[in-house]
């Protein structure tokens, strides 16, 4: 199951953290500017129609935003979760795949592994 996550911050006190702080989930700047690229072409797509993508290929970063090879699209469930929480206005949704926990950030277009937030990819939406 997935979690969706609203913008904006919680009422109330403050955030205290016990141990290491968490990584935060920075795109490289490579990986950004093909998620940007990408971006930028979903607007014109009516939200609750939307059609999600991973880059699956990322040897093809230079011309991935427009080689429709390096895209793979997300299976029909994962799809609907994504374009649900994207419609409602959510910053991020958080995915289960197989063994692993994945975070898709909206605003970047990007993609993270939770255990590892330097293993990312680029996310469209057609």
């Amino acid at each position: 199951k997935g979690k969706a996550k609203a913008k904006g911050k919680a009422a109330g006190g403050v955030k205290k953290t016990i141990g290491k702080p968490k990584a935060k989930a920075v795109a490289a700047a490579s990986f950004a500017a093909v998620a940007a690229k990408a971006k930028a072409k979903s607007g014109a797509t009516e939200k609750g129609k939307g059609t999600w993508y991973f880059m699956s290929d990322l040897r093809k970063m230079k011309v991935g935003a427009d080689d429709d090879k390096a895209w793979k699209k997300y299976n029909p469930k994962m799809t609907k979760q994504l374009e649900t929480a994207y419609s409602k206005g959510f910053a991020q949704y958080t995915m289960q795949m197989g063994d692993k926990t994945y975070i898709v950030k909206f605003k970047s277009m990007m993609q993270f592994r939770a255990d590892d937030k330097t293993l990312q990819r680029p996310v469209k939406r057609v």
